[in-house]
């Protein structure tokens, strides 16, 4: 053998042996794959079992994405629009790539799978949306990252119409299953209500009935639940002449793993936010968030992990806005004759990617990002090129959109 011959076979065999080494070392491929772009990480996944068992861990997910919000779907409600052909069609704002396609498709709702008006969004939860038919009689969980849709079986016998499904939890970060929560009413003397807990396991894929159960006001609102420190969270319902500013911790949450029931301090807003339109309750990247829309600011509070209290965040004045988009100030969308018409869409955080924290605001017409950081803003959205509307539809409105974070998955 020449001595060229032999030095290609040793290079060969050593290039062989490193692939080994690396391809037999767990912990030195994660070191390798966390420097791979996200969207080949999808593609590398099909590469062997071993590959796709790594990429999908929890432990890898949590190191490669910090469950971050990309964009945001918008479902459009018929009452908005008064043009049914706009009913429950689902938008999608991008956050960062301006170019960026919907993930969203319909084919799997309902039996009419090319039918756009068959579904409402619900909630989402972490990458996943929970939906149901426009009846509400049947559920489903949806990925939009691979477009799978999970059909969930009818409500348990004996729940009747009071069945209603009120919130999703899943943490990819812990387990790829996902958890939904449902409250049956029940009604008691004295204007009471006795609310059960049913709770569906994508594991188990049955229902079962929660040992934890609560007696309260007919007013108690069970809607727009949060996800956050593996609880579900809900926000009462204010009444002004019941309650205009009572201190009184009527919210609930319910720890769905441990199927424990708890209370939270009620934030410190006024009975005026008492409007879906004024007031924001969300979650960013392990923070819980209510935000108060008042006159010409909007205030931004943060609940204490703890659940001690909550505290002042951000404090945004919102006249720079109104100078560069004047028409926020010539409609009068909520109930107070000074509100600009502004409403919060989603708070987004980004501690953990080194990166400025965001609002994002719906003003009439028009959708703009507003950094938390330097106080600056941009539009990223125009109802009129991308909601695509019928001219004879008046795009100053500010639409009562429900809105849903989406963040991709590698699932």
């Amino acid at each position: 053998m020449s001595r060229s011959s032999m030095g290609k076979r040793i290079r060969r065999c050593t290039q062989t042996c490193s692939q080994n080494v690396v391809l037999s070392n767990d912990d030195l491929l994660t070191s390798i794959l966390l420097h791979v772009p996200w969207t080949q990480l999808k593609v590398l996944k099909r590469v062997s079992r071993q590959w796709r068992s790594l990429i999908t861990t929890s432990h890898f997910r949590s190191l490669v994405s910090p469950l971050r919000a990309s964009g945001l779907f918008l479902q459009a409600h018929p009452d908005d629009f008064g043009d049914i052909s706009y009913a429950n069609k689902v938008y999608f704002i991008p956050l960062h790539d301006s170019e960026k396609a919907s993930p969203f498709e319909t084919r799997g709702f309902g039996n009419d799978h090319n039918d756009h008006e068959n579904f409402c969004i619900l909630q989402s939860c972490n990458g996943l949306l929970l939906c149901s038919n426009v009846s509400g009689t049947q559920c489903f969980v949806y990925n939009p990252s691979n477009n799978q849709v999970d059909s969930l079986p009818k409500q348990p016998l004996g729940t009747g119409d009071n069945f209603r499904h009120v919130g999703l939890s899943f943490n990819p970060l812990k387990s790829l299953h996902y958890k939904v929560v449902a409250v049956v009413s029940r009604p008691r003397p004295q204007l009471r209500y006795e609310r059960d807990f049913y709770i569906y396991s994508s594991e188990t894929k049955t229902w079962e009935l929660s040992e934890q159960s609560f007696i309260s006001d007919p007013w108690m609102c069970s809607s727009n639940g949060v996800y956050w420190n593996g609880s579900m969270h809900w926000l009462s319902t204010m009444h002004q002449d019941l309650e205009p500013d009572s201190s009184v911790s009527v919210c609930l949450y319910f720890n769905v793993d441990e199927e424990r029931l708890g209370t939270f301090p009620r934030p410190p807003i006024g009975a005026r936010s008492r409007s879906r339109m004024s007031l924001y309750f969300g979650e960013s990247e392990d923070h819980l968030h209510v935000i108060e829309a008042s006159a010409t600011s909007l205030s931004v509070y943060e609940m204490k992990s703890d659940y001690s209290m909550w505290f002042s965040k951000y404090q945004i004045d919102l006249d720079p806005i109104s100078r560069a988009f004047p028409e926020i100030q010539e409609k009068n969308i909520f109930e107070y004759q000074n509100d600009y018409a502004v409403k919060v869409l989603s708070l987004i955080r980004r501690e953990k990617i080194h990166e400025d924290s965001f609002l994002v605001l719906q003003i009439p017409g028009k959708v703009i990002r507003y950094n938390l950081m330097d106080s600056s803003f941009k539009l990223i959205w125009d109802f009129g090129v991308d909601l695509d509307l019928d001219p004879n539809i008046n795009d100053d409105l500010v639409f009562d959109f429900q809105v849903c974070q989406y963040i991709e998955s590698l699932s």
